[in-house]
C-alpha cells in the first residue's frame, strides 16, 4: 500500500452528481465518484455549489486553511481557538442537505455531526486511493499535447502548468489578502462553528444588504419574518452589513459654500471619515487606526469582487461600485494616502484581469451600463491625478500607467480627455463637409456641467477652481 502525505484536504460526502462545485478561481461539475478536494494551501478559500451552471442559487462559505491568527489585521477571541495546537493538516468535512441542495458544515453542537466527521476522517485514506479526491487547481490546466509529442515538449506543456498554477495562487492570494475574521463577521455576521471549532462564514447568491433589496409583495425583507422567508426559498439569509457610503453627500455636516462643493468634487473628506467610522473611533485616529480603516475598506472591495465572480450575488456588485465611486473621485487622498491609492488601483487591475472568469462577463451582469461607469471613473481620476503629479503621487501614476494601458489593450478604453478631438470637420456622403462639436458630457463636470459658487452676501456667482 503507497504511503500518502497528509494534505489538508476538504471532504463533500454524499454529494449529488452533477452538481456545479467551486472553490476559489474555478468550476467543475462533480461526478458521482467525487468526495472531495485534497492539497488545499494555507489561506482563505471559498467553496460553493450550484444545481445548474447558470440561473440557479448558489450558496457557499468562506474558511480558512491553517492558523487563523495568520490571516492578519485582528485576533478574534473565541474564532481562533482552534488553532491552539494546531498539526498543520486540516481536514474539513462539510455535508450535502439534500432538502436545500447546499452544502452545510457539520456542527460542534450535534453529536450525530461529531460521529460522522470522525467516520469520514478514518475512511480518508480509502477515499484518497479510490480516486475520489480532486487535488487543488488554482487555474485549470492547459489541455496535453497530443499522443505521440516528444518528450521535451510534454515537459514544456508541464512546466507552463506549473508557472501557470503558481501566477493563479498568486492571483487568489492578491484578491483575498485583505480579509480577515472580523471583516467577514462584520459583513456577514456571526459564523457557523464547525466540530472542529473553526469558523465558516455562509453567504448565497440571494444575499444582499438592505438598502439593494427590492419589496417584493409575499417575500419578507432582509432581516424580517426569516421563518418565513426559510418557507419561502428554502434557507436562512443573511443580511449583508455593508459600510455605509452615500454618495449623495460626501461633506461635512454644517459645511456651507465653498468647502461643500470642493468636497462634492473632491471626496477625500468622505473617504477619511468612513476610515473613521468603521475603526469607531471619535478622536483623532492614531496610524495604526488609519491602517486598519483602510484594510477593511480595501477587504471590502476584494470580498465584493469574489461574490460577485462566484455567486453572481446582485448587492455585492453594487457596493464594489460605490467603493469604487467613493475612492477614485479623491483627489487630496492621492497625496495624503498614497500607498493606500496605489494598493486599490494594483488590486482593480488584478480584478479586472480575472473579470472574465464570470460566466458570461462580468459587466454583463450590470445590464444598464456594463463597463461604463468605470470607464467615466477611471478618466475623472486621471485627470485629478495629473493636476496633483508635481506635489505627490509617484507611486499611485506608476500604478495608474499599468491599469490605463491593460484597460486599453483589452477593452480600447482612451481615458485622457485631450486625445477626444470636440471640433472638426465631417465629411458628408456627398462630398460636404461640415464642422460638428461634440457635446460636452454632464457626467465629466467640465464645460457647461462644471460646479459654481454662488456668494449669497454678495449676490455674484464666480466660477469654483
Amino acid at each position: 500500500m503507497a504511503s500518502l502525505t497528509p494534505s489538508s484536504t476538504i471532504l463533500v460526502p454524499h454529494l449529488a452528481p452533477k452538481t456545479l462545485v467551486g472553490i476559489d478561481l474555478i468550476t467543475f461539475t462533480s461526478t458521482p465518484n467525487f468526495h472531495g478536494i485534497r492539497d488545499l494551501p494555507n489561506g482563505w478559500h471559498f467553496l460553493y455549489t450550484g444545481t445548474t451552471r447558470s440561473l440557479s442559487l448558489r450558496s457557499g462559505g468562506w474558511f480558512y486553511v491553517g492558523d487563523i491568527n495568520a490571516a492578519g489585521h485582528n485576533n478574534y477571541g473565541a474564532l481562533v481557538s482552534a488553532s491552539r495546537g494546531y498539526s498543520g493538516v486540516d481536514v474539513i468535512v462539510w455535508k450535502w442537505n439534500t432538502d436545500t441542495e447546499t452544502l452545510e458544515p457539520l456542527h460542534a453542537s450535534v453529536d450525530a455531526d461529531k460521529q460522522e466527521a470522525m467516520r469520514h476522517k478514518a475512511n480518508l485514506a480509502a477515499v484518497w486511493q479510490s480516486g475520489g479526491l480532486f487535488r487543488y487547481r488554482s487555474r485549470v490546466p492547459q489541455p496535453s499535447f497530443a499522443h505521440g509529442a516528444s518528450e521535451g515538449r510534454v515537459q514544456s506543456r508541464d512546466e507552463d502548468d506549473e508557472e501557470n498554477e503558481e501566477e493563479g495562487r498568486r492571483d487568489w492570494e492578491g484578491l483575498t489578502d485583505r480579509l480577515s475574521p472580523r471583516l467577514l463577521t462584520r459583513i456577514v455576521g456571526d459564523p457557523e462553528i464547525d466540530v472542529d471549532n473553526r469558523p465558516r462564514w455562509m453567504v448565497t447568491s440571494a444575499s444582499t444588504a438592505h438598502r439593494d433589496s427590492e419589496n417584493i409583495p409575499g417575500i419578507p425583507e432582509p432581516g424580517q419574518d426569516s421563518d418565513k422567508l426559510v418557507d419561502i426559498i428554502g434557507e436562512q439569509e443573511s443580511e449583508f452589513s455593508f459600510l455605509p457610503i452615500d454618495l449623495k453627500r460626501t461633506w461635512r455636516e454644517g459645511a456651507i459654500g465653498r468647502e461643500r462643493t470642493e468636497a462634492a468634487q473632491d471626496r477625500s473628506w468622505a473617504l477619511g471619515d468612513l476610515i473613521r467610522q468603521v475603526t469607531g473611533a471619535k478622536e483623532e485616529l492614531s496610524e495604526e487606526d488609519e491602517r486598519f480603516g483602510e484594510a477593511q475598506i480595501l477587504g471590502e472591495l476584494q470580498f465584493t469582487f469574489v461574490m460577485v465572480l462566484t455567486l453572481m450575488n446582485y448587492s455585492c456588485l453594487q457596493q464594489w461600485k460605490r467603493l469604487l465611486n467613493l475612492i477614485l473621485t479623491c483627489q487630496r487622498a492621492i497625496k495624503e494616502r498614497e500607498q493606500y491609492v496605489s494598493d486599490v488601483l494594483r488590486l482593480l487591475l488584478l480584478q479586472l484581469q480575472r473579470c472574465d472568469d464570470i460566466e458570461g462577463g462580468f459587466f454583463d451582469l450590470d445590464g444598464e451600463e456594463g463597463g461604463e461607469f468605470l470607464r467615466k471613473l477611471l478618466m475623472k481620476f486621471r485627470t485629478s491625478l495629473y493636476e496633483v503629479i508635481d506635489e505627490a503621487g509617484a507611486s499611485v501614476k506608476g500604478e495608474f500607467e499599468k491599469l490605463e494601458k491593460w484597460v486599453k489593450d483589452e477593452y480600447d478604453w482612451e481615458l485622457n480627455h485631450g486625445a477626444f478631438v470636440r471640433r472638426g470637420m465631417f465629411q458628408m456622403e456627398d462630398g460636404e463637409q461640415i464642422e460638428m462639436e461634440m457635446n460636452d458630457d454632464e457626467d465629466d463636470e467640465m464645460g457647461e456641467y462644471a460646479p459654481i459658487v454662488v456668494d449669497l452676501d454678495e449676490g455674484n456667482t464666480t466660477q469654483d477652481v
